[in-house]
């Protein structure tokens, strides 16, 4: 039998970390041309604390809600659904907000606050959050799209149109965005070191990370809505995620992933309106 012994391939202080690769002595050139599995190392205390954050936030944005629902009463909510959705993510914004002032100490620009050093990624993220909304109408409302049924929750009356599509397309990616990625994947970015490649794809781990938190976060759905719904929001939010940090990243800005992801929103409540209006 050949003997095998590992190597190290490469170590630096603030790279990923150190690969090890297995190597067949007696055919070394051959195995030196083999891919090599490369995971980066994770501190677990950052991400239980990115953890913490996002528990923390969630629960503002949770408290506000069970007040809101008491003050405006049950029949406007149903009338209205959108405007619990403006007042949980308002109090979802200022709890990410007073984190980002003391864990930055008032310097907001480290969190993304500026204007994108490549305006490209912009106009990337307006054409991928079309791609997004329709993908995700599809998965959505595949049932009512096969069945001609209008979704639910949908009143067409120039208030609900008005809120609703504010809220989706200027707000709720927004306050998400400044949470999920301003927030946690600065947070994450700071305090570890690694990165994921896959071909010419290349992202630091800490917005992998914040993605798996992203999809989790979305967990709700499956007390809600079908397990394929729920399943496939699981995926889909899970890969924006990724694609939302691979921007914020790429641009030194919030801006493009706050774009897409309203755009994203947009798209898929006008097809749902535009369901409701075709088939009511």
């Amino acid at each position: 039998m050949r003997g095998v012994t590992a190597r190290i391939v490469e170590f630096k202080p603030n790279a990923p970390g150190i690969m090890c690769a297995l190597q067949d002595d007696s055919a070394a050139p051959l195995a030196a041309t083999q891919p090599t599995l490369s995971l980066p190392p994770l501190k677990f205390w950052p991400i239980i604390a990115a953890v913490g954050l996002l528990v923390f936030v969630l629960m503002v944005d949770g408290a506000v809600i069970v007040v809101t629902l008491h003050l405006i009463g049950e029949p406007t909510f149903k009338a209205m659904p959108w405007t619990v959705l403006y007042f949980g993510h308002t109090g979802m914004l200022l709890a990410a907000l007073l984190c980002i002032a003391l864990l930055g100490h008032g310097r907001f620009r480290e969190f993304g606050f500026k204007a994108p050093a490549d305006n490209r990624y912009v106009y990337t993220a307006l054409l991928f959050g079309v791609l997004f909304g329709i993908v995700m109408t599809a998965a959505d409302y595949a049932h009512n799209i096969i069945a001609h049924l209008p979704p639910e929750n949908f009143f067409l009356s120039s208030t609900n149109l008005a809120g609703s599509l504010t809220f989706a397309g200027l707000y709720a990616g927004t306050v998400e965005e400044i949470l999920f990625r301003g927030l946690l994947v600065t947070f994450l970015v700071q305090r570890m070191s690694g990165r994921l490649r896959l071909g010419r794809f290349d992202l630091h781990v800490a917005g992998v990370i914040v993605a798996v938190l992203f999809s989790l976060a979305h967990l709700r759905s499956f007390w809600t809505e079908s397990f394929p719904v729920a399943a496939s929001q699981q995926a889909y939010a899970f890969v924006w995620g990724v694609i939302y940090a691979y921007w914020y990243e790429k641009s030194d800005s919030l801006l493009p992933s706050i774009i897409g992801h309203n755009v994203g929103n947009l798209v898929e409540y006008l097809f749902a309106f535009l369901m409701v209006w075709r088939w009511s």
